[in-house]
């Protein structure tokens, strides 16, 4: 019995620990407060984002987990991940036309 309450809490931190990354623009600096080089610097950590939720999307280790332990875990992942995608990409188009407007180079 200790065994097996073991081995579901290892499964449950090992999949609840692998889930979509988490990023917020609301604790991010805002754009036109930040210099050219801090704007490449968020674009290079948004980029780093990104791919990790790209990563974990679809038919990944992660959501596999999710659907064999706890199927509604899959779908929130997966749609944590595409809204984790879309904060990014929006975050990253505020950064890309501050960086054109200030004639960054």
């Amino acid at each position: 019995m200790k065994k097996m309450t073991l081995l579901l809490l290892g499964v449950a931190s090992m999949t609840l620990a692998s889930c979509a990354p988490k990023y917020t623009s609301a604790t991010a600096k805002p754009v036109s407060e930040l210099s050219c080089g801090e704007i490449k610097d968020e674009q290079a950590r948004l980029a780093g984002i990104r791919a990790e939720a790209e990563s974990k999307k679809g038919v990944s280790k992660e959501n596999v987990l999710w659907a064999l332990f706890f199927w509604p875990g899959a779908v929130v992942n997966e749609m944590d991940n595409r809204d984790v995608i879309a904060k990014v990409d929006a975050r990253d188009a505020e950064l890309t036309k501050a960086f054109s407007a200030k004639s960054c180079k």
